[in-house]
């Protein structure tokens, strides 16, 4: 990794070094379960993973608006940079790959929207040199948005036939027990300090004013884990997660794409939008003091868009889009070092990067794009890039 370290040294003393000639493209790996124009939003790569010095990579959609709706079921395909070739390595029985997520040496993959029947959710675990299993066996489970690893359990975000709920397995997954936790949906999690939160949305003025009476009277957004089940927050509200924000009241929000580094927690802020799907406003960081919350906003340029987060070899990274200037940015930072990211590296695309993975010496983005309104949407809003991966090996900067 001397070439990235070298590479970061100097952007930290220049403005972004552009990159858009030294860019590699990879064709969607899905366009043949995606073919047509109509379909070409189900291919947003919606996260990207390594494992096993392999890309894991997770599209579809489980809208029930908009362009493509209810995509799957799907494969989770790989990619392995040695032989630059494609595999498909199984079937999700899920509307949509949305996060993939890794801990301890396994592969975890929350089952975002089941496309068998609703009497059980997914979630799918891949162990070193084995196949992705599925385990179905959350009771009731509609939808699986988030999944979370404290304490030696395992934790699912859900939305459940009865409202919301939080999963909680002790034996990786073979068995669960589901706390409910009200009405609408557990959105993600969120770990700050030594403690956990789960997380439904924060919502906005207007919506909070549809809302039936009795769920409006009982509403909250936040529920802390505490002595083992989780505990309903009334206090808390999107200002404690989201400060110094302008218009945090147009739409409804939630939290995204959460890092824990030591003490703090970085993660994007974001808008409900296309059902499940999200359009960010801003990237945040939060830290336990004297038993107190205490959150902050990341300073970056406001007509920059954080799309994902990803920390590797003790450097945080942030993936952004100016759509005025049609600029890819990536901002960097040492560890946890969050009132000081560094421009890093940019380069012109006219749609966002949605999603990007670190392997060795290169960095991988996949092309997305959105629909300002699901409900009145012009195809031609949808990139014909969609899905596409653009492959930057940092060597080439150097050389």
């Amino acid at each position: 990794m001397r070439v990235l370290f070298l590479l970061l040294l100097l952007s930290a003393f220049l403005f972004s070094l552009d990159v858009s000639g030294k860019l590699e493209m990879l064709d969607s790996a899905y366009k043949d379960m995606y073919p047509n124009k109509k379909d070409f939003y189900a291919r947003n790569i919606w996260d990207i993973k390594e494992f096993e010095g392999k890309l894991y990579i997770g599209a579809g959609n489980s809208s029930n608006i908009g362009p493509a709706q209810n995509a799957g079921p799907l494969p989770l395909i790989s990619y392995n940079p040695s032989t630059k070739e494609f595999k498909q390595e199984s079937i999700i029985h899920d509307e949509q790959i949305d996060t993939i997520k890794t801990f301890q040496n396994k592969l975890y993959i929350p089952g975002h929207d089941a496309t068998q029947n609703w009497d059980y959710a997914n979630i799918y675990i891949k162990e070193p040199n084995k196949n992705l299993k599925k385990y179905r066996n959350i009771k009731d489970g509609l939808h699986v948005y988030d999944i979370a690893f404290y304490n030696g359990k395992i934790f699912t975000a859900l939305g459940v036939k009865g409202g919301a709920a939080v999963g909680i397995s002790n034996d990786n997954a073979n068995s669960w027990n589901i706390q409910n936790l009200n009405h609408f949906r557990i959105y993600s999690f969120l770990e700050a300090g030594e403690r956990l939160f789960a997380i439904k949305f924060f919502p906005s003025s207007e919506d909070l004013k549809k809302m039936p009476k009795n769920k409006r009277e009982q509403f909250f957004s936040v529920a802390e884990y505490k002595f083992d089940v989780f505990v309903p927050n009334y206090d808390l509200s999107s200002k404690d997660f989201f400060p110094n924000t302008k218009n945090l009241d147009y739409k409804s929000q939630k939290i995204v794409r959460f890092v824990k580094i030591d003490k703090k927690t970085i993660y994007i802020g974001a808008y409900l939008h296309n059902d499940h799907q999200f359009i960010p406003f801003g990237v945040y960081y939060i830290e336990l003091k004297n038993d107190k919350l205490i959150s902050k906003k990341v300073k970056i340029p406001d007509d920059y868009q954080v799309w994902d987060i990803l920390y590797k070899n003790e450097e945080t990274y942030l993936l952004t889009y100016n759509k005025k200037s049609e600029t890819v940015k990536v901002f960097f930072t040492h560890k946890n070092n969050f009132d000081s990211f560094t421009e890093y590296i940019s380069f012109k695309s006219s749609t966002f990067a949605r999603s990007f993975e670190l392997l060795e010496d290169r960095f991988y983005f996949s092309l997305g794009s959105e629909v300002s309104d699901p409900k009145k949407f012009d195809y031609d809003e949808i990139s014909e890039d969609t899905g596409k991966i653009l492959v930057l090996n940092i060597q080439d900067i150097i050389n």
